[in-house]
């Protein structure tokens, strides 16, 4: 009957330290892993929606674009990004705000005579 007893405090103890080793693994996971802002967007001839963004310094930005009229493009140099998107399909462009400022995004697809003035505006906070 003791033995009995003890087998069972050894392994209900192996069960709670795995268990806590569990929580703290799953914990520290949270807490490493960054936030996503996700941001619809739109662009068309000529013009980007919305024209301004507003992000907190070091979030994971994940923008979802849908071109509505033809083939466009999203480049935003300070953080290496340059992707085509498809017509009525919406693309998920990634990456981390880093750094604070205002930065220009662009067409970077040519889509007519107004193609230059596709622009927008990106405001990281510190």
């Amino acid at each position: 009957m003791t033995k009995r007893i003890g087998v069972s405090v050894v392994a209900c103890t192996f069960a709670l330290g795995a268990l806590l080793l569990w929580q703290r693994q799953a914990s520290a996971q949270n807490q490493a892993a960054p936030a996503v802002n996700e941001i619809k967007m739109t662009v068309k001839k000529y013009e980007y929606a919305p024209k301004e963004i507003h992000v907190k310094q070091g979030e994971k930005v994940r923008l979802l674009i849908t071109a509505l009229d033809r083939k466009h493009g999203i480049e935003l140099k300070e953080f290496n990004v340059k992707s085509e998107l498809e017509e009525k399909k919406e693309t998920a462009v990634e990456f981390v705000a880093s750094k604070a400022g205002t930065f220009e995004f662009k067409c970077s697809v040519f889509c007519g005579m107004g193609h230059g003035g596709v622009k927008g505006k990106l405001i990281v906070d510190p």
